[in-house]
């Protein structure tokens, strides 16, 4: 799994609750983003905790399974709530994470875009004024504000668009796709991933680590013979 993609921390619970329905104990395996789809897609690890759909035309040895665990709504956050007006937003000081191909559309062409390894980096940049704005998802800002005032930063101007996000298995791991797909569907028709995402955003959320400060798991790729046992 990518250590610095804000939605992980909550799709791990998903994709964690789906295996524990099969009886499956699955080992993550956090890497960073520039290696973890190809380490995935080369057969060192069984799959992907959630990426998505675009990975599907450039990855073909991973297979999408076909229900949606959630869905990241991509915002512009500013410590500047006037930073959209006028015509100079693409010589705004800019953030995003590395590696984020999926939000780099967003500021392509831009005169200067600094390129983050966390959003904790990202909004600490912002409250300093080192940073005029950020592209990340809504999810990215609501974890952060569960473990540091987020201060100045809001949301500024209206959706960029909503990115559906997947887990994946390499296609070594076919046998187990209509299991997969059976549990997750069932959990999203019967409001399961609903719960998931409520209890993870409620009042009573334990306290979480920020995306890239996950939990350290010894980066070894599991053994050939172990089919089911590390995802990506």
């Amino acid at each position: 799994m990518a250590q610095n993609a804000a939605p992980v921390a909550l799709a791990v619970r998903i994709v964690e609750s789906a295996y524990d329905q099969l009886g499956i104990s699955i080992t993550k395996l956090p890497m960073a983003r520039s290696r973890n789809i190809l380490t995935a897609s080369s057969n060192e690890v069984d799959g992907i905790i959630a990426g998505p759909k675009l990975f599907d035309q450039e990855f073909p040895f991973l297979t999408r399974i076909d229900v949606p665990i959630l869905q990241i709504d991509i915002r512009i956050f500013s410590c500047n709530p006037d930073l959209l007006d006028g015509n100079s937003v693409t010589q705004k000081r800019w953030g995003r994470i590395n590696g984020a191909r999926l939000l780099s559309k967003y500021t392509e062409g831009y005169d200067d875009v600094w390129l983050g390894d966390t959003f904790q980096e990202l909004f600490g940049m912002l409250k300093l004024d080192r940073l005029d704005a950020v592209v990340g998802p809504q999810i990215a800002l609501d974890i952060y504000s569960n473990h540091d005032d987020r201060g100045c930063i809001e949301a500024v101007g209206g959706s960029l668009g909503q990115v559906d996000f997947f887990h994946y298995l390499h296609s070594k791991n076919g046998h187990l796709v209509p299991s997969v797909t059976r549990v997750l569907r069932d959990m999203l028709d019967t409001g399961k991933i609903k719960e998931i995402t409520d209890a993870f955003f409620g009042p009573n959320a334990k306290k979480r680590p920020m995306p890239g400060e996950l939990e350290e798991t010894p980066d070894i790729p599991p053994s050939s013979d172990s089919a089911t046992q590390g995802f990506n």
